[in-house]
C-alpha cells in the first residue's frame, strides 16, 4: 500500500492506530506476530561444512584424490600418503581463507538505531527500535536516527538527511500536509521518512507503516541478495585451465597405460606408470599457491586502506575498464565546508576542509584574522553560528573524525566560528535561545532569536537575494551604513560569480530587537543589517584530482553518478579534472533524459572516457551498470549509500565506503575503502594489476615445471626400450611441487609492479592466460628444463654405472636439476625486461623463499629417513655443481629467447611499418 498518497486519517485507520494514544498492548502483540521484529536480516553466510567440501571439487584436486586411491590400492603407500597430504593441505588453506573472508563484516543490525521515543496507550516512552511495529506513533527531533519507514502526521520545520537512500547531499524538506495523487520516487515523498536516514532539522511525529525487511532499505537488501554474483575473471581462468589440464592428463595417462599393456607390462606396472604421468601433469600445488598469493595480496591491500571480502576480487579491479563512482561521500567528503567569506567590504579565504576546525581565515593580503582583533566584525561570525542549530562533534568511538549533528550546512558555521577563535559552548552560554523561525522555501531564510545580557538579537541567514531584500543597512569598516542599490548590485554580482562555480552562497544578517514576550516573523526579518555572506561546497577528497589523472593514463573511463543537480555535477567534474579529451566538459545525463534514451543511445554516450549522471534513481544506476557489463566492460562501482546496493552487487567489483558508508552497501560490496577516498581506488587498481601479473607468472611457471617433469617421464619411457632406467620417480615429482616450488611461487606475489604497469590498457577478460602463443612458450620452457635435467641424469648415470647407490644419486640429480631449472624459469618470467639487473633483488621475500626451498632440498638429500622415503641419495660437491649448472643454463636460454622475442616485436611494430607503408 502506498501510504504517501493517503490522507492522515485513512493511514491511521488502516494501521489500526490512534493519533493521540497510539497502539494498545493487544494491537502491538498482533502486529508483532504478523510483521515480526524490526530488524534487517543479514545475507546468510555459507555453511562451514559446505565451504570445506567445496575445496575438494576442483578437477585438479579430484585427479590427485583418484591418484592417491590408486597408489594405496597398488601398494604405493608413500606416494599415496604424499598425494593425500597435498590434497588436505590445499583444502585447509582454501577453507581458512574463504571462512575468514565470509566473516569480515558485522551484521546489518548495526545500521538500525537502538532506541526511539514512542506513544503507546497515551504514554510517551522510550523503547528499543527492534520492538517497533506498524501503527506505532514515533516522536522525532533533530539528530535522531529514523528507526523505520514512517508516514508523518505532524511536523514543524522538518527535514532529513537521505543521502544514503537517494544520493542527494542536501537535506530533504518534509511536510506532513503534503498530498499527491501521482506515483512518486522515494526522494519525492515529502510526507514520508525512511529507516537508516537521520533528522537534519525540526521536530515531527509519525506513524510507522513498514518495519524490518518491509522498509525501503529492507527491500533493497532483499533485491541485492537475489542478484547472482558473477565469478571473478581469475576464477574463470583457473577453472578453464583445470578443465584443459584434466582432459589432457586423462588422455595422456590412458594412452600410455594402453601402450604399456601392449608392451606386455603387468596391469600393476602399467597403472603405476600412468599414475606417475598423471601426477607429473597435474600442478597439485597450484590451488594452494593461488590461494596464498591472493591472501597475501589481500593483507597488503588492507594496509593500504582497502578491505577485500572475496580473495578473487583482489585482482578483478586491475582489469576494470570503467569506474562508475558515486559523488557524495566518495569523490567528495560529504562535509559542507565554508571556503570563503565576504564582510566588512573585503573578501576572505578560509583554509581547511570538512568539519574539523583546523584552518585559518585570511584576507587578500594573506593577513590572518585573530579573534582579539575582530572588534565589531565579530558580529559576522556570531550571527552565522547563532542563526544555526547544526553542531559539530570531535571523533568518538562511533566516528573516526569530526562529524556534524543536524543540518550539514548549519554545522559548517560552527566550524567557521571555531576557526575564527570562538568557543561554541561559551557563545551558547552567553546567547540564550529564545525562539526560532525555521527555513522555508517561500522566505528562503532562517532566523533564531537569542538574548545576550540586556539585549535581544535576531540572527538571520538564507539565500543572498532573500536576505538582501530584508536588509536596509550593512556593517562595513566597523560602521553601520545605508545599503544602497549600487552596493546591492555589487554584492549580487559577486555572489552570482561564486554560484557559477557551484559554490553555495549563504548570506548573514542581524537585528537588535526590543525585549518582550513574543515576536512575529515580520518584525524580526525586516530592517536587517547585512553582515556579509559565505561561500561553501562539499569538497573533493584529498588526492582525487591526481587519482583521476592516473585512471585516464591507465586507459580507464570514469562515470560520476550523483543525486545532485547538473550544475553541481559539472562544477565538481571541472574541479577534479574529470574531463574528456581536449579538456572538454563531460556530457550530463539526468534521470529524465535517461528514461528517454534507448540502450543504443547510451552505448554511443558510453564511448567517452568521462560522463556525468545526475538525479538518477537506484534503478537507473543498475541499468547503467548492467548495460556496461553487457558491452563487455569490466565495471567497478563505488558508493556508500543504500541506494548503491543493487549496483554494487551487480558490478564486477563493488567498492563500498567503510567510514561513512551504510552497512547494507558494505555487505553487498566486494571491497571496502576504509578512508572513503576515491584516490584509494587507484592504489587498488595498481595492486589489482600487479596481483594478476604475479598470478600469471605463477601459473605459467608452475605449468612449465610440470611440462619439464612430463618430458623427463616421457624420456624415461623411451629410454626404457634402450635399457635406461626411469630418470625420476612419482614421489620425487610431488616433492618438487611441494618444497621446490610452493614457497618461491607463493612469494612471487610480493614482486613489485613493473614501471609501466599503470600505462597499459586494462586486460581484456576474454583474453586467456593460456593462449596458443603462451602454451608454446610454456612447452618451450618445459622442454628445455626437461632436456637439461635428463642430460644431467644421463651424465650421472653413465659416469659410474656399477657404483653403489648410483641410480638413487642419478635420480636425485634429476630431482635437484629440475628445481634449479625451475628457479631459472621463475626468475626469467618475473619481468619482460632483463631480470639480471636491479629487478633481480627487488623481492626480498622471493630470495628468502629460494633459500628456504634449498634448505628443504638439502634436508631431503642428506637425512637418512628422507633418503629412504623419497629414494634420494647424498650428493657430492661436483653433483651440486652439475645441478646448479643445469639451472644457470636454463636461465640463460630463457633470457636469450626473451631478448630475441623483444627484438622481433620491435621490428614488427616499429621497423616494418617504416618500410612497408600502405
Amino acid at each position: 500500500m502506498e501510504f504517501y498518497n493517503q490522507n492522515i486519517k485513512d493511514v491511521i485507520a488502516q494501521l489500526n492506530s490512534n493519533a493521540n494514544r497510539g497502539l494498545n498492548e493487544n494491537l502491538i502483540l498482533s502486529a508483532r506476530n504478523k510483521y515480526g521484529s524490526n530488524t534487517l536480516k543479514a545475507a546468510r553466510n555459507r555453511n562451514a561444512l559446505k565451504m570445506l567440501f567445496s575445496q575438494f571439487t576442483s578437477p585438479l584436486v579430484l585427479i590427485l584424490i583418484v591418484a592417491s586411491i590408486v597408489s594405496f590400492f597398488l601398494g604405493q603407500e608413500r606416494d599415496g600418503s604424499i598425494l593425500l597430504m597435498i590434497v588436505v593441505l590445499n583444502a585447509l588453506i582454501g577453507f581458512y581463507q574463504e571462512w575468514k573472508a565470509e566473516n569480515i563484516l558485522s551484521s546489518l543490525k548495526k545500521l538500525v538505531v537502538n532506541k526511539c521515543i514512542v506513544i503507546r496507550e497515551g504514554h510517551t516512552t522510550e523503547i528499543f527500535a527492534d520492538d517497533l511495529v506498524p501503527g506505532d506513533l514515533v516522536k522525532l527531533s533533530e539528530g535522531d536516527g529514523i528507526p523505520a519507514d514512517i508516514r508523518l502526521i505532524d511536523s514543524k520545520d522538518f527535514s532529513t538527511n537521505e543521502f544514503i537512500l537517494t544520493g542527494e547531499s542536501l537535506p530533504s524538506n518534509k511536510d506532513h500536509l503534503f498530498a499527491t495523487n501521482t506515483k512518486l520516487t522515494i526522494a519525492e515523498m515529502q510526507n514520508c521518512i525512511f529507516m537508516g536516514t537521520t533528522v537534519a532539522r525540526g521536530e515531527a511525529t509519525g506513524i510507522v507503516y513498514a518495519t524490518g525487511m518491509q522498509t525501503e532499505i529492507g527491500k533493497i537488501s532483499t533485491s541485492s541478495q537475489k542478484i547472482k554474483i558473477a565469478d571473478a575473471p581469475i576464477q574463470i581462468e583457473i577453472a578453464d585451465v583445470a578443465k584443459k589440464l584434466t582432459f589432457v592428463t586423462l588422455i595422456i595417462a590412458a594412452f600410455l597405460f594402453g601402450i604399456r599393456l601392449l608392451l606386455h607390462d603387468s596391469l600393476v606396472l602399467a597403472l603405476v606408470f600412468s599414475v606417475s604421468v598423471a601426477a607429473a601433469m597435474v600442478p597439485e600445488g597450484l590451488p594452494a599457491q593461488i590461494s596464498m598469493a591472493l591472501a597475501l595480496a589481500v593483507a597488503r591491500l588492507a594496509k593500504r586502506k582497502a578491505i577485500v571480502k572475496k580473495m578473487a576480487s583482489a585482482q578483478t579491479l586491475g582489469s576494470a575498464t570503467v569506474i562508475a563512482s558515486d559523488k557524495t561521500g566518495t569523490i567528495t567528503k560529504n562535509e559542507m565546508t565554508i571556503t570563503g567569506c565576504y564582510f566588512n567590504g573585503e573578501s576572505f579565504s578560509v583554509s581547511g576542509l570538512g568539519y574539523e576546525p583546523l584552518g585559518s581565515i585570511s584576507n587578500e593580503q594573506g593577513k590572518v584574522l585573530k579573534k582579539d582583533s575582530l572588534g565589531d566584525l565579530k558580529i559576522f561570525f556570531l550571527s552565522g553560528f547563532l542563526s544555526s542549530t547544526g553542531k559539530i562533534s570531535p571523533p568518538d568511538n562511533y566516528h573516526p573524525s569530526w562529524y556534524c549533528i543536524g543540518d550539514p550546512t548549519e554545522a559548517s558555521f560552527a566550524t567557521l566560528a571555531m576557526k575564527a577563535g570562538f568557543t561554541l559552548e561559551e557563545i551558547e552560554k552567553n546567547y540564550l535561545f529564545v525562539k526560532a523561525f525555521r527555513f522555508d522555501s517561500f522566505r528562503k531564510r532562517a532566523t533564531i532569536i537569542r538574548k545576550h545580557k540586556d539585549k535581544t538579537i535576531s540572527s538571520v541567514k538564507g539565500s543572498i537575494e532573500s536576505v538582501l531584500e530584508a536588509s536596509t543597512k550593512l556593517i562595513a569598516n566597523g560602521k553601520v551604513e545605508e545599503l544602497t542599490a549600487e552596493i546591492r548590485r555589487q554584492i549580487l554580482s559577486m555572489a552570482a560569480a561564486f554560484s557559477q562555480n557551484a559554490l553555495r552562497v549563504i548570506a548573514i544578517a542581524y537585528k537588535d530587537l526590543e525585549t518582550k514576550g513574543n515576536y512575529s516573523i515580520d518584525e524580526v526579518e525586516q530592517d536587517l543589517t547585512f553582515a556579509g555572506f559565505v561561500t561553501m561546497f562539499d569538497p573533493p577528497n584529498e588526492g582525487v584530482k591526481s587519482a583521476i589523472e592516473q585512471v585516464f593514463k591507465a586507459h580507464m573511463k570514469v562515470f560520476m553518478i550523483t543525486g545532485d543537480n547538473e550544475v553541481t555535477a559539472k562544477a565538481i567534474a571541472k574541479n577534479i579534472g574529470l574531463m574528456n579529451e581536449g579538456n572538454e566538459l563531460p556530457t550530463v545525463v539526468n534521470s529524465t533524459t535517461l528514461q528517454t534514451m534507448s540502450d543504443d543511445d547510451l552505448k554511443t554516450v558510453f564511448q567517452k572516457r568521462a560522463l556525468l549522471f545526475s538525479r538518477v534513481s537506484p534503478d537507473d544506476k543498475l541499468r547503467i551498470v548492467d548495460l556496461l557489463m553487457k558491452l563487455g566492460e569490466i565495471v567497478a562501482v563505488t558508493g556508500d549509500g543504500v541506494n548503491d546496493t543493487l549496483s554494487l552487487k551487480r558490478a564486477d567489483i563493488g567498492v563500498a565506503m567503510g567510514k561513512n558508508g551504510s552497512k547494507v552497501a558494505q555487505e553487498a560490496a566486494n571491497m571496502i575503502l576504509l578512508d572513503d577516498n576515491f584516490a584509494t581506488i587507484v592504489v587498488a587498481v595498481k595492486e589489482g594489476r600487479t596481483i594478476f601479473r604475479n598470478l600469471e607468472k605463477t601459473i605459467k611457471t608452475n605449468l612449465s615445471s610440470n611440462m619439464a617433469e612430463l618430458i623427463c617421464v616421457l624420456f624415461g619411457f623411451v629410454g626404457s626400450f634402450l635399457g635406461v632406467a626411469t630418470p625420476i620417480l612419482a614421489v620425487q615429482i610431488l616433492l618438487i611441487d611441494l618444497v621446490g616450488e610452493m614457497f618461491p611461487l607463493i612469494m612471487l606475489t610480493y614482486d613489485p609492479p613493473e614501471k609501466n604497469i599503470m600505462e597499459n590498457r586494462p586486460r581484456n577478460p576474454k583474453d586467456k592466460i593460456l593462449t596458443k602463443t603462451e602454451m608454446k612458450g610454456i612447452a618451450f620452457s618445459g622442454i628445455v628444463m626437461g632436456i637439461v635435467a635428463y642430460v644431467a641424469f644421463l651424465y650421472s648415470f653413465f659416469m659410474n654405472p656399477m657404483g653403489v647407490g648410483n641410480y638413487e644419486k642419478a635420480i636425485t640429480i634429476t630431482f635437484v636439476s629440475i628445481i634449479f631449472g625451475q628457479f631459472g624459469n621463475l626468475l626469467s618470467r618475473r619481468t619482460y625486461e632483463n631480470v639480471l639487473g636491479k629487478y633481480l633483488f627487488s623481492n626480498r621475500n622471493l630470495l628468502l623463499a629460494f633459500a628456504f626451498s634449498i634448505f628443504c632440498i638439502v634436508l631431503v638429500v642428506y637425512i637418512p629417513i628422507f633418503n629412504l622415503y623419497f629414494h634420494t641419495y647424498p650428493l657430492q660437491l661436483l653433483d651440486w655443481l652439475l645441478a646448479i649448472s643445469a639451472g644457470v643454463t636454463c636461465l640463460l636460454i630463457f633470457e636469450i629467447k626473451k631478448k630475441n622475442s623483444q627484438k622481433s616485436k620491435y621490428k614488427q611494430h616499429y621497423i616494418k611499418p617504416l618500410f612497408f607503408r600502405k
